[in-house]
């Protein structure tokens, strides 16, 4: 019969398993689904109570944004007379053309303001303190407090439809458009966030003030139950979000000499495995954040974030494609004398054939 140590063992083992498995499905969540389960974690009562306390002792849960990041200009570029390109398509457009007296309110109030009161908002401030502080109605308060909420999940503002290369015209891929690199006065990046929940950054979470406020009796038992389950669901919000800026933060010094140059043939061999390691996650993480997934690039074009993780095989797969279309009709064996000139690298005729084959040249 098992000790009660090994019960306890057990117990924790599982629930670190299911953790696991939820984190894994929050990861993969499409930027919108993940949006949604955020929007229902904050509308939980205790939530609130937690995030926009009267009382600073209830302050557990605040924001904290990731530095050199913003939320993308082209909500505010909005112009009702053109159908923008990004960051949707034309749903977000009818999206904002329908509330085009709103938008003109928070052009109005300017986007500092719009962006200190309502989109990086903290919880330190009341409906009523905006209205005053912001001399703004409190209808027009809640009206733009609903419109976040909105476009916090609408799935026009991070999904985009694209045809990969070499697919045939019909076929059309869903994909999660994450963000924009865009210069700086620095001469750095900075991340544009398309996802307004990227955008607000991280959950702040003082343990210290939730434990005082559990064993003081401050919450009642249904509360403390709650709040334990929101918890975990936001800390995994919170991984999720953390491994994807970090990604991101880092593919411009990962591929330093691309992000420089925009030039695809500078691209370094970046396998998942050494990204894993560089971050202190599993391959399988790093897979599930970068899938489906794309950025703009400083030069404006957009790729797959999976692209910017090449083998030696794709890079050398890239490289061969212009050797096959500039010497039609020559053999295996010429091609791979060229090669090998070219770039030092020693294929046999049957590695010559397959890139052949895979690239669909002909001899």
């Amino acid at each position: 019969m098992a000790s009660r140590s090994e019960l306890n063992l057990t117990n924790k083992a599982q629930l670190r398993a299911r953790l696991a498995i939820r984190f894994s499905s929050i990861l993969e969540m499409p930027e919108e689904e993940a949006a949604r389960l955020a929007r229902i974690l904050e509308s939980d009562p205790v939530f609130e109570k937690l995030f926009r306390p009267r009382d600073p002792a209830f302050k557990v849960i605040s924001r904290k944004r990731f530095p050199g990041t913003r939320f993308t200009s082209s909500f505010y570029d909005y112009n009702e007379e053109t159908v923008p390109e990004s960051p949707g398509g034309p749903g977000m457009e009818e999206f904002l053309s329908s509330r085009k007296g709103l938008v003109d309110k928070i052009r109005a109030m300017g986007v500092g303001n719009f962006e200190k009161y309502f989109l990086y908002e903290d919880g330190t401030m009341t409906a009523e303190d905006i209205s005053r502080e912001a001399n703004l109605p409190a209808e027009t308060v809640a009206e733009i407090r609903k419109a976040m909420d909105e476009v916090m999940m609408h799935p026009d503002f991070f999904r985009v439809r694209t045809r990969p290369p070499e697919a045939s015209p019909e076929i059309r891929l869903n994909v999660t458009r994450l963000a924009e690199y865009v210069p700086n006065s620095g001469g750095g990046l900075d991340i544009s966030f398309f996802s307004p929940g990227m955008a607000r950054g991280l959950y702040g979470i003082d343990y210290d003030k939730l434990k005082k406020l559990k064993s003081n009796g401050s919450l009642d038992p249904k509360e403390k139950k709650s709040i334990q389950e929101t918890i975990r669901f936001l800390e995994m919000l919170n991984a999720r979000k953390n491994l994807i800026y970090r990604i991101l933060h880092l593919l411009p010094l990962w591929q330093k000499d691309f992000f420089e140059t925009g030039d695809w043939d500078r691209l370094v061999p970046l396998t998942q495995k050494s990204a894993a390691g560089s971050l202190g996650v599993t391959p399988a993480a790093i897979c599930r954040a970068i899938q489906d997934r794309s950025v703009i690039l400083p030069a404006r074009e957009e790729t797959s974030i999976s692209d910017l993780f090449p083998s030696r095989k794709d890079i050398l797969k890239r490289k061969m494609g212009p050797v096959f279309r500039e010497n039609p009709g020559k053999s295996d064996r010429v091609i791979q004398k060229i090669v090998e000139e070219s770039f030092r690298v020693r294929l046999s005729r049957r590695s010559i054939n397959v890139y052949r084959s895979e690239l669909k040249t002909t001899a």
